[in-house]
């Protein structure tokens, strides 16, 4: 079956799969992932991994746009507000989630090495899901500020703490002919500094060329080309160099709502032309995935699962009390929290080329949790700023207001 045909097949399928999941007050995307894996493997195999693989490109695309659209909550004016707010609720977050995922994989699992990756890696948001929710439900308020605020800085420190764990383990393992101190230290420091800052480098570098080149260009679908052009430059200019994609694609968009004030109507349009290539970034997602990762995920998976979800909750809810927000934010921010996707699954595939003997059982559990945690997590969220009263229903769905 032709490329140009799945992709017809993907978009009207995943068109009636948000449509039917309506009346079970679920959000869209959790139809598009159940489109994603009748489609695939698990039943139909209509989407073969061959297939997935070849229309890749499609979900590159989509996490760049939204990473990009993300970046623009680092506008300087905003940051002054609540830049330090922003860093200290996502601290609570990120520590609450890593300490009770670490205690709990130690107990079940018995390996610290194991526990301390799985608790780093249980740090990630998936920002594409949690948006597409945010977007459907037309939500505004306190709680969806601070969601915006969290996603645009949770994944960095998620990436900056892998570092840390990966530096730790290899620093106190025992087989074979350990490194010594000194050039292990250099070596970690080096790939944690050219991952964070030569990301940011290059969006930002980036991002000056787009907002210089972007005054000269008056016509809309010019700009929407010049721009598409940029993200996906930058995005594959990171895989080439071994940086982080996520990092750079939010550095180009916040360098751009800094530098250029038309930009902000840039990204309303962009918002408006990019709800296809999110259902097939889902439909895709769920056909990347199996349902035979859940008859093996085990004790110690369901245990990451769950651990996840109650550190997340925990954390919001002890750091938004803590630091006086709004009491939506304290009592629902945490379900908000529970999507996990890309990131987590690129993250476990790093550890399969650095730790080959923790790589089956983290992969193993990562994936058999994604399974869970895409489908409940949207759920979640809906449910959460819904009961936070910042849902207006009035609005329509996310392919209908294109």
């Amino acid at each position: 079956m032709s490329n140009v045909l799945l992709v017809g097949i993907i978009l009207l399928l995943a068109l009636i799969g948000g449509h039917l999941v309506k009346p079970l007050r679920a959000p869209e995307v959790v139809g598009y992932f159940l489109v994603g894996l009748l489609l695939g493997p698990s039943f139909s195999e209509i989407l073969t991994r061959d297939a997935v693989s070849a229309l890749e490109v499609f979900s590159e695309i989509a996490l760049g746009l939204i990473l990009f659209q993300i970046g623009s909550i680092f506008e300087f004016g905003n940051l002054r507000k609540v830049g330090r707010q922003t860093l200290l609720i996502t601290g609570y977050v990120m520590a609450g989630t890593s300490l009770t995922v670490f205690l709990t994989l130690l107990l079940l699992n018995g390996s610290w090495q194991v526990a301390l990756l799985l608790g780093v890696i249980a740090i990630e948001i998936s920002p594409i899901a949690t948006i597409l929710v945010l977007r459907e439900a037309n939500s505004e308020g306190p709680l969806t500020e601070t969601i915006y605020n969290i996603l645009a800085v949770n994944n960095v420190g998620c990436l900056i703490a892998f570092g840390v764990a990966t530096f730790l383990v290899r620093l106190f393992e025992t087989d074979g002919n350990p490194q010594p101190l000194a050039s292990l230290l250099l070596n970690e420091t080096y790939y944690l500094f050219w991952g964070i800052a030569g990301s940011i480098c290059l969006g930002v570098i980036s991002g000056y060329i787009l907002a210089i080149w972007g005054k000269r260009v008056e016509e809309h679908g010019e700009v929407l080309i010049l721009v598409l052009g940029m993200i996906l430059i930058v995005v594959g200019a990171s895989h080439w160099l071994g940086l982080s994609s996520l990092i750079t694609t939010m550095a180009l968009g916040a360098t751009l709502i800094n530098l250029a004030k038309e930009s902000k109507h840039l990204f309303d349009i962009l918002g408006r032309t990019d709800p296809p290539l999110y259902a097939i970034f889902f439909v895709l997602a769920g056909a990347d995935l199996r349902l035979s990762s859940l008859m093996v995920i085990g004790v110690s998976g369901i245990g990451y699962t769950v651990a996840r979800v109650i550190g997340k909750i925990a954390g919001a809810f002890y750091g938004a009390r803590t630091l006086k927000y709004p009491e939506p934010v304290s009592k629902y921010l945490g379900m908000t929290l529970v999507p996990h996707a890309g990131v987590a699954i690129g993250l476990a595939l790093q550890v399969r080329s650095i730790f080959p003997k923790y790589a089956e059982v983290i992969s193993t559990i990562i994936l058999g949790s994604v399974l869970i945690n895409e489908i409940v997590g949207p759920i979640l969220t809906k449910y959460a700023v819904s009961k936070s009263g910042e849902t207006r229903e009035e609005h329509v769905g996310a392919f209908e207001e294109i």
